[in-house]
């Protein structure tokens, strides 16, 4: 028998009772095995690029509800122990609350911050959202993402290396700069499109100089893993897309892997090898003339 859910009230519920179960974790660690192991705690946020879609004041205010409904939904309860006052206001009593003893046990509980981010929103104030009578997340930010669904409908996301610059830069000014690794970053491609995946090489070599820049600007990031390894099973659509540095033959009853571009390009990185757009192009042609496509 299927049961119907509350979309209005249960992620608000999920997310929170996640935070408890970290925090209780994170507690029996400390307190067991963490001075033994040497060991870190950190949690992940799904923390995206975001941009007034106009100079207005709303909108600017619109974007500041999207960071808080996202970033701050995790990172505002870790570090100052309870949820943004924009959530608070707009959620109303769906949005769980904490005692004081949940409050103090969650404050502090992380040595780190994992940031995955891949691409950009453009806001748009959208008070009307409020009036409906079923309000979900989506409805309770009072924001219109304008760009949402031409990004999910393109193959690959648009190259905005700032956006990751901006996200380094808002959590170091926001919570007392932690320190911080970018878990998740990556190109999007087509499966099966071609090992010359020159696209996912730009992209990784904006958003790893764009690191770079967050750190001479003095954020405390410590690290950046590109997403990912191999092809994988991805969570919106499956197969669908790729975000591999290796093709992954699903066909061949072996899993036969391949290398692309994008891997030759970032073990030429990791090796010390020269970046640049000229030296990008160099290696494009070294690879696409010994490798090509699939078909």
């Amino acid at each position: 028998m299927s049961q119907i859910g509350n979309s209005s009230s249960e992620p608000y519920v999920v997310v929170h009772n996640i935070l408890l179960a970290h925090a209780s974790a994170a507690r029996l660690y400390k307190r067991t095995s963490q001075e033994k192991q040497k060991g870190l705690i950190g949690i992940s946020i799904f923390a995206f690029g975001v941009v007034p879609n106009t100079s207005s004041t709303e909108d600017a205010m619109a974007t500041k509800r999207l960071n808080d409904f996202t970033i701050g939904w995790i990172a505002n309860p870790l570090v100052f122990g309870d949820y943004p006052n924009a959530m608070k206001k707009l959620v109303g009593s769906r949005l769980p609350t904490f005692t004081n003893h949940e409050s103090e046990l969650v404050k502090g509980s992380f040595d780190f911050f994992g940031v995955i981010h891949y691409t950009t929103l453009y806001v748009r104030d959208d008070p009307d959202s409020l009036l409906q009578k079923q309000r979900d997340y989506y409805t309770d930010i009072a924001a219109n993402i304008t760009n949402f669904e031409e990004i999910f409908a393109t193959n690959e996301y648009p190259i905005l290396p700032w956006a990751l610059q901006g996200v380094l830069e808002h959590i170091k000014q926001t919570y007392g700069n932690p320190p911080v690794y970018v878990v998740e970053n990556g190109q999007r491609t087509k499966r099966n499109s071609t090992l010359a995946d020159t696209s996912r090489a730009e992209y990784l070599q904006a958003y790893i100089g764009s690191t770079l820049d967050a750190i001479r600007n003095g954020s405390d990031t410590r690290g950046y893993f590109a997403w990912s390894f191999l092809d994988v099973l991805e969570l919106l659509d499956g197969y669908g897309s790729s975000f591999g540095l290796y093709y992954l033959d699903l066909d061949d009853p072996d899993l036969r892997r391949q290398p692309k571009f994008s891997s030759y390009w970032y073990s030429h990185f990791l090796k010390g090898g020269s970046v640049s757009p000229n030296m990008l192009i160099q290696l494009n042609t070294n690879f696409s003339a010994s490798r090509g496509h699939f078909f």
